[in-house]
């Protein structure tokens, strides 16, 4: 005999599943343990068909590229990625049954030997090899993987979220077409102190400068003999970089790639016809661990030293006090 208590309890969850299959944002569980603590059945609903293709158009999905799908049930996103781009990959999923379907909807569609899927915990999963990583899963468990995409995936690897984002990662681009679809682009780890040698139409030129960063967000400044200056537009995505800084009274137009402690790339100054374009190279010196000496905290805004001021609306410069006051 089932007590009213127990009746009201279990028609209070039905209740809820129902409205949040209504809603059409019901995620999957990937961890039991967790929907066992919210005292809810693990359900599972799958992607559907306009959901899956959305997906891999955010993820710009591509011949070349791995895409690793967490808690990925019958296996569609991974099978639709290498059956329509010509992609591989995996999935995995904490549903035995759901990885046995999955890998025979491969089998039927295919692509057996581009798509498999694996009975696996998701925090166990190498991700290493992955260029595209999708998920649909609660938001507890988005932020509880967000330390270990960072530390396995490479620079430049795509992440689609879907309905679900990270807290205190601003997506690179959210797409809503029915439902939501957050793109986040893996981060180089740039902050620290740099030196760039370049060849500039004036010459032989260096600049020493530093990065704070704050995932792909960055800012910075270099200092230069008798001077500071501010970068501009710095902007970081993936494994690319690219800033601007104003010295004197030319522009200098920064791009260029990240590979670990090494940025390479083209800089270009001056406009059409008159534009230069020459190759620049910046190694890092210090690790922004081992920045114990400098104010970061001060180039969050690009802000020069208390000696040195700025005038951005003459030049973007920033000069001694000294001389700046000089010049009046």
């Amino acid at each position: 005999m089932i007590s009213k208590a127990r009746w009201r309890t279990v028609i209070s969850v039905v209740a809820c599943l129902l409205a949040l299959w209504a809603a059409g944002s019901w995620p999957r569980f990937a961890d039991a343990a967790q929907a066992a603590a919210l005292d809810v059945p693990t359900p599972y609903l799958p992607s559907t068909r306009l959901d899956v293709e959305e997906l891999l158009r955010v993820a710009a999905i591509g011949p070349q590229d791995v895409v690793v799908d967490l808690g990925s049930g019958d296996g569609r996103i991974v099978i639709a990625a290498a059956k329509h781009f010509g992609a591989r990959g995996f999935g995995v999923d904490i549903d035995e049954k759901l990885v046995a379907l999955a890998n025979e909807n491969a089998r039927e569609a295919g692509v057996s030997d581009r798509a498999r899927f694996y009975h696996r915990d998701i925090f166990a999963t190498d991700l290493r090899e992955a260029t595209v990583v999708t998920m649909y899963l609660l938001s507890s468990l988005v932020n509880r993987l967000r330390p270990k995409l960072l530390a396995e995936l490479r620079p430049g690897t795509r992440i689609v979220a879907h309905d679900y984002g990270f807290d205190g990662w601003k997506p690179d681009r959210t797409v809503v077409i029915t439902k939501t679809f957050y793109l986040y682009v893996v981060p180089a780890q740039v902050a620290g102190k740099w030196r760039l040698e370049t060849t500039l139409p004036e010459g032989e030129r260096s600049y020493e400068f530093e990065l704070n960063q704050q995932l792909q967000e960055i800012r910075g400044g270099a200092r230069v003999p008798g001077g500071y200056l501010p970068l501009f537009e710095a902007r970081l995505a993936g494994d690319r970089i690219s800033f601007v800084i104003v010295d004197g009274q030319r522009s200098y137009h920064f791009d260029g790639r990240v590979t670990g402690s090494l940025m390479e790339g083209t800089v270009k100054s001056g406009i059409g016809n008159a534009q230069v374009e020459n190759r620049w190279r910046a190694t890092r010196i210090l690790h922004a661990s081992s920045l114990s000496d400098l104010a970061f905290d001060r180039l969050l805004t690009a802000k020069p030293p208390a000696d040195f001021e700025c005038a951005p609306i003459i030049n973007h410069s920033c000069l001694p006090k000294r001389t700046r006051a000089g010049q009046k």
